[in-house]
């Protein structure tokens, strides 16, 4: 079993970073990643022109002055924002295209277990996740730091906290799993790209937040359950990385309820993640594979 485990990683591995897709993807996000910084930055002169309230301006100063700039770049991919929607578009066609392609009868056939493969394909989904949290440090940090220089005469490199800035890396690739789970799951019970991709998207974009809204209308403790979402759960994780300030793409609900505990967040998402990869290998264990 380990083995053969270890062999259809090394297989989904050659898959997944041989195929244009995910590189495509990669280059959107960072182009995406670039274009945000720079409309901000644009906004910001073009309000101080228009006398925009100094305080403003001033906050947004040190959300793109280094070090500062250099973190808040991350949010641009961890799971709440626009890296969760990228996450679910690469997972969702990596595995839901085999099934169009017959792959997966393929590999069945020759008598591979279903649990490894189906769990050799999320690991290597996983560890492609990081290509988006680098790409927004690349991207975001090298805008924020032509930015900081052009303002400041200076790059303040000696203030970035290099192990602490790793760190954060890590926790805003770990904020993309679950929705990487989700997309498992999606394309094990639909066989299909297109269904998964648009559930999926439908479920960040809408229902995620749509619910938050609407239970921000009632009472403090029914707008309280907001917390356990995971978009919610990663503004717990990512809140430290902010320092009070965030950059934020799309619709975020709820901002108003106080966040759980970090510790207490990375369990939960680590829950949804077990949860929705265990419904995927006891779904896709009881497929038939001959339609």
């Amino acid at each position: 079993m380990r083995s053969e485990f270890v062999r259809l990683l090394s297989v989904e591995r050659r898959k997944l970073f041989g195929r244009a897709l995910p590189w495509a993807e990669v280059l959107i996000f960072a182009l995406l990643v670039g274009i945000l910084h720079i409309a901000i930055i644009a906004a910001l002169q073009q309000g101080n022109a228009r006398e925009m309230p100094p305080q403003v301006a001033d906050e947004i100063r040190r959300m793109l002055y280094w070090p500062q700039g250099l973190k808040n770049a991350l949010t641009f991919a961890n799971g709440g924002e626009i890296g969760g929607l990228f996450v679910i578009v690469l997972v969702g066609a990596f595995m839901a295209q085999e099934y169009t392609w017959h792959s997966v009868h393929l590999w069945l056939s020759r008598g591979v277990s279903r649990t490894a493969y189906l769990l050799a394909k999320a690991a290597i989904a996983i560890l492609f996740l990081g290509a988006f949290v680098l790409v927004a440090v690349l991207v975001g940090g090298g805008v924020t730091a032509v930015f900081t220089y052009a303002e400041l005469g200076t790059l303040p490199l000696q203030e970035v906290d290099a192990l602490g800035l790793v760190g954060d890396m890590v926790v805003v690739g770990y904020t993309l799993v679950p929705y990487a789970a989700l997309a498992f799951l999606l394309a094990v019970a639909s066989r299909s790209t297109m269904v998964t991709i648009g559930v999926g998207l439908g479920y960040t974009l809408l229902i995620e937040n749509m619910v938050a809204e609407i239970l921000s209308l009632f009472s403090p403790e029914v707008a309280s359950v907001t917390r356990y979402l995971p978009t919610m759960l990663t503004k717990s994780l990512t809140q430290h990385i902010t320092a009070g300030s965030e950059v934020t793409v799309g619709i975020q609900g709820a901002s108003t309820v106080s966040l759980l505990q970090p510790e207490t967040a990375a369990v939960l998402l680590a829950v949804y993640t077990v949860l929705l990869l265990g419904a995927s290998v006891w779904l896709f264990r009881r497929q038939d594979m001959t339609v």
